[in-house]
């Protein structure tokens, strides 16, 4: 394995682990706003959705840069 295809697959590994933690974080922004739901508090929820919404973004960024990367280790 040469040093290009190591970079990539820890750069790889870094932003799965990064997806898998913005992923936990939204499951529990999701359990905290059926939560406040059931005791019918609506601030939670709206704050939750808006959380939720920038971990949706992050996570797209994050997917853009790892194909951007891809694509400059192909062209080389």
């Amino acid at each position: 394995m040469n040093q290009r295809q190591s970079q990539g697959t820890a750069l790889f590994t870094a932003l799965l682990a990064l997806v898998g933690v913005d992923l936990v974080v939204q499951l529990w922004l999701l359990a905290a706003s059926v939560d406040a739901v059931l005791r019918h508090d609506a601030r939670i929820p709206l704050f939750a959705a808006i959380g939720s919404v920038a971990l949706f973004l992050v996570n797209g960024g994050l997917l853009l840069y790892l194909f951007r990367f891809d694509r400059k280790m192909r062209e080389r």
